[in-house]
């Protein structure tokens, strides 16, 4: 691989690349000079030890079968002279296109006629994205992955294991408190075409069905007790995206009390925290004034002001994630305590 200066607005991107989980190729003119682990890893068949040209890239492509679109196979040639002749035009664009039948966001950024890169990130499926069809910008993505994160180690702070299932109950993600569970096996287990059953038939037939309703719309959330032989666990099932649902079971570690995670990660104070979660737990304004004694516009305004500083950064279906399951497993204070 070339050895040469990269420019600073082209260095900067390597940790967008890192930030979203991405492969990324910078070019000189038509060649590579960097390509980080991902890339390599991603385009395998080359030999990084030698000069690699954007050329050399979609013809192993093509000639391999990882490019499959008809509309390139029907004129590979011509398709390679439009994209070098899109990628000098100083040109900043996003697409999406299958590579080896998985689906990639692809990120080009051409900042001059001889610089250019390209960011390749495969499209995965997120509770945060609503909409499949859309290309979201390098900065909603990284945003989107650090809500993720965040999601992941509140959700382990609480000590609740999360998985995140298509409506046939496929697994799709799961947080590493899940990971650790399904390997144990002793309540959930991961069972044939990665998908989350239980030991129990008649367990699992209501497991099933309550990620189908709940996937489906048909219901905004389910309890589901599962036998495992011993004891009977409650499993929650919750909504995510469209045909997608939360599983979520609380881990045997004694969690943190939800109001003071909620205080760490998104900045409330003390009594707006104590607002919150009886928020999630269905209290009105009117009756979180009688519970805590203060005034009915007091609470109002702490209700906006947590729903303000919660939702910076898009951080809404975290904290719906949170403490809607922090209720379900009685982490939440009874109403009128």
């Amino acid at each position: 691989m070339a050895t040469t200066e990269i420019p600073k607005e082209l260095c900067e991107l390597i940790k967008t690349a890192a930030d979203v989980r991405g492969a990324i190729l910078i070019y000189e003119r038509n060649v590579v000079v960097f390509a980080n682990s991902e890339a390599r890893e991603l385009h395998h068949q080359h030999d990084w030890s030698t000069v690699i040209t954007f050329d050399d890239i979609f013809q192993v492509g093509v000639e391999r079968g990882r490019i499959t679109e008809p509309a390139i196979l029907a004129d590979p040639e011509a398709h390679l002279a439009y994209a070098k002749m899109a990628r000098a035009r100083e040109l900043s664009f996003q697409f999406r296109r299958n590579y080896d039948g998985v689906p990639y966001d692809r990120y080009h950024t051409g900042l001059s006629a001889e610089w250019n890169a390209q960011i390749w990130v495969p499209v995965r499926p997120s509770v945060y994205d609503l909409d499949d069809s859309s290309v979201p910008s390098l900065q909603a993505l990284s945003m989107r992955n650090r809500a993720q994160a965040t999601m992941a180690a509140l959700l382990e702070r609480m000590g609740v294991a999360a998985a995140v299932v298509t409506a046939d109950a496929r697994l799709i993600d799961s947080s590493s408190l899940m990971v650790r569970r399904l390997r144990i096996g002793d309540v959930l287990e991961r069972g044939l075409g990665n998908r989350l059953t239980c030991g129990d038939a008649q367990s699992a037939v209501r497991l099933h069905q309550a990620i189908a309703s709940v996937a489906a719309g048909r219901g905004s959330e389910a309890l589901v007790p599962i036998c495992d032989g011993v004891a009977v666990q409650l499993v929650a099932v919750m909504p995510a995206r469209a045909g997608q649902a939360i599983v979520v079971m609380q881990d045997l570690a004694r969690p943190e009390p939800l109001q003071e995670i909620l205080i760490s990660a998104f900045g409330l104070t003390k009594t707006q925290a104590e607002v919150a979660v009886r928020v999630a737990a269905g209290e009105c304004a009117e009756q979180i004034a009688v519970a805590l004694d203060r005034k009915l516009g007091t609470v109002r305004r702490q209700i906006a002001t947590s729903k303000e500083k919660i939702a910076v950064g898009g951080q809404q279906d975290i904290a719906r994630v949170v403490t809607r399951a922090a209720t379900l497993f009685g982490g939440i204070p009874p109403l009128n305590s």
